[in-house]
């Protein structure tokens, strides 16, 4: 199987489009061909980008303080991966 290289330009679009809440993820990631995971994925490390370039750092790798960052990060998409299974299964009736 090979896999497919995207773009900086199309990681920007998933990631915008997740931003602008207009769309269910799921469906925006069906729309492009890739996992939620992927989608979550490219959102974190743009929001990571975001914050390290807007603190005035360049490059954070080997700081404290992102990496801090980046499992606040992982923390939070495992609390919305967790309401959106629950979610799931409420809609289908199911017990939590």
């Amino acid at each position: 199987m090979t896999h497919r290289k995207w773009t900086v330009e199309e990681k920007m679009s998933v990631v915008m489009e997740m931003f602008k809440k207009d769309r269910p993820v799921t469906q925006i990631c069906r729309s492009y061909g890739i996992s939620d995971a992927q989608a979550y994925k490219w959102r974190d490390e743009a929001l990571v980008a975001m914050q390290e370039r807007l603190s005035g750092r360049k490059n954070g790798n080997g700081n404290r303080s992102s990496q801090g960052e980046i499992e606040r990060l992982l923390k939070l998409v495992g609390q919305q991966a967790y309401a959106i299974e629950c979610q799931k299964k409420i809609a289908q009736g199911l017990p939590l």
